[in-house]
């Protein structure tokens, strides 16, 4: 059985090696190569390890390891990923609904919580939509304002 940070290795360089768009498909090319591994340890795994999930130079998804330098320019990253992914941005209430490619919503979660926005008190990403919750309608209007901008 491997240890959680032999299993990480493992997957970094999978995903450095080859295409993987999907958990399943990470988990079964780990089941493949004899790791005993479920759908939402994999899922804790990219979410610890900060696995984004890019288009490649034919527009198909994969997985790959951050960028350092995004890292350190929240605003680059999250303006890269609302170029890629984001859908729809639309108000209810006091909450932004960001609308994005399947299986993109978490990535855009993460690097929407990293901007520490003054007027984001949090969001929930589920597969294809962010909920990202403000104090009040007129500060979720200037928040869809803000994304709609980063993402150009």
């Amino acid at each position: 059985m491997l240890t959680k940070r032999s299993r990480q290795q493992l997957i970094r360089s999978l995903i450095s090696q080859q295409r993987i768009s999907t958990q399943l498909e990470l988990v079964n090319t780990l089941r493949g190569l004899g790791c005993h591994v479920t759908q939402a340890t994999i899922s804790r795994d990219i979410r610890e390890m900060g696995l984004e999930k890019y288009r490649d130079h034919m527009s198909r998804a994969r997985y790959a390891l951050p960028d350092t330098e995004q890292k350190r320019d929240p605003g680059a990253a999250a303006g890269r990923m609302m170029r890629e992914f984001a859908n729809v941005v639309a108000v209810a209430h006091n909450m932004v609904v960001l609308k994005s490619e399947v299986g993109t919503a978490p990535g855009l979660g993460r690097v929407i919580d990293q901007l520490d926005h003054d007027l984001i008190i949090g969001c929930v990403a589920g597969d294809d939509t962010v909920l990202i919750v403000t104090p009040d309608p007129k500060a979720a209007e200037q928040v869809a304002e803000y994304l709609q901008r980063l993402g150009g």
